[in-house]
């Protein structure tokens, strides 16, 4: 049995990585093919460290030939333009064809734009290792030409730093960013009081996903390293060096970040599949993706069943068991045998918010502060530790 694997993320990764372990001792049964357009996996959960110089640059990858060269999978560096159902094929970009028995679709997420105007033109995202490449230089230059400027007006905006998105994403580029501020005030010799950092949501809310509390405390600790927060404020268009928001009220920045959502690939509702208002594939209780009874899809790009909540979370925690639980139902499928129905397991999560600073919910338990911050460490830890 061929099994083709979408996507190097967290979901997809893991089930090569598990499948391998299961079929080691049987590798006649199962050829597991692994395709991304990198050569790496990315740890996405890390790229605000990258975007902000807090870690090394090449720390949030790991490249695949590493991770895999004690295992049976092959890897296919390559990006996907259609998959054919019918004909069990997917074609790549570059016009090769692979056959399939098995389809595992984990093509992971883009940036959402939400249809506002100028938005995917004017903006940064922050979904993949170049886009935090790219976001850091950006930063870097911005500095270095509010020192060079001699008109205050000029400087005031170069050193205006606009976040779109009050979620993991914008909330872990805030802290951070904050916290690298004063070194690089001090490598260009800029006022620390002329640079602004504001983190907007159209919400109420920052990290609604944890709740009210979040809110709060989330503030509380940005508000302290000089962030200004703007909720309950819809970004109505973008335009290079401004954001238009409620009231037609404009925000001058020389950096304008996008945190604002995710959605699916084209790809999945381009190849037929069903897919919901986010184009993520529906799928059933197995993961399988529905009336396709060879195709599963996992992690960001899968609407995937939760009876408690209706749908579970996008995360990268959710993405990795999701890919844990594949490779078991692939192995059964390999031997005959009945697949267990995917059970989602509600773990919490953690997301940082500057050096020292971290809010979230393990085990539904609400924590900040350093012992989030530890707790947040040895989760990344550990999860290094899965690719070993």
């Amino acid at each position: 049995m061929h099994i083709l694997i979408l996507g190097a993320g967290y979901a997809g990764l893991h089930t090569a990585i598990e499948l391998d372990n299961l079929v080691r001792n049987q590798p006649d049964l199962a050829q597991i093919t692994l395709v991304d357009q990198n050569s790496y996996h990315q740890i996405v959960q890390l790229l605000h460290l990258t975007a902000t110089a807090a870690i090394q640059t090449d720390e949030a990858i790991v490249p695949l030939n590493k991770i895999m060269q004690q295992r049976a999978v092959q890897i296919r560096q390559g990006c996907a333009a259609q998959i054919k159902p019918l004909q069990r094929q997917v074609v790549l970009q570059d016009g090769q064809t692979l056959d399939y028995d098995r389809l595992v679709i984990a093509l992971g997420a883009e940036t959402n734009y939400g249809g506002v105007p100028g938005a995917r033109e004017h903006t940064f995202p922050l979904r993949t290792f170049d886009e935090a490449l790219r976001l850091r230089n950006h930063i870097v230059a911005r500095f270095a030409a509010a020192a060079k400027t001699a008109d205050p007006a000029e400087q005031r905006t170069l050193l205006t730093f606009a976040l779109v998105g009050g979620g993991y994403t914008g909330c872990q580029l805030a802290g951070e960013l904050a916290a690298w501020a004063p070194d690089l005030c001090q490598e260009f010799d800029v006022p620390r009081q002329e640079v602004r950092i504001a983190l907007l949501d159209r919400s109420k809310f920052l990290l609604k996903q944890f709740g009210s509390w979040a809110t709060r405390n989330a503030e509380r600790i940005l508000d302290r390293r000089g962030v200004s927060i703007y909720l309950d404020t819809p970004v109505e268009r973008v335009e290079p060096r401004g954001l238009y928001v409620s009231g037609d009220r404009v925000l001058r920045a020389g950096t304008i970040i996008w945190a604002g959502g995710i959605r699916a690939p084209a790809l999945l509702a381009e190849s037929g599949l069903p897919v919901d208002a986010s184009g993520r594939a529906f799928v059933d209780r197995y993961l399988r993706v529905r009336d396709q009874a060879l195709i599963f899809a996992a992690g960001d790009c899968a609407n995937v069943p939760d009876p408690a909540d209706g749908t579970v979370p996008a995360t990268a925690s959710y993405a990795m068991r999701q890919g844990t639980h594949l490779a078991d139902t692939l192995a059964s499928e390999i031997e005959g045998i009945a697949p267990r129905t995917y059970e989602p397991l509600k773990l919490g999560e953690v997301v940082s918010l500057g050096p020292g600073e971290a809010i979230g919910d393990p085990l539904g338990v609400p924590v900040f502060g350093k012992t989030a911050e530890l707790m947040k460490k040895g989760i990344e830890a550990w999860y290094r530790s899965t690719l070993e």
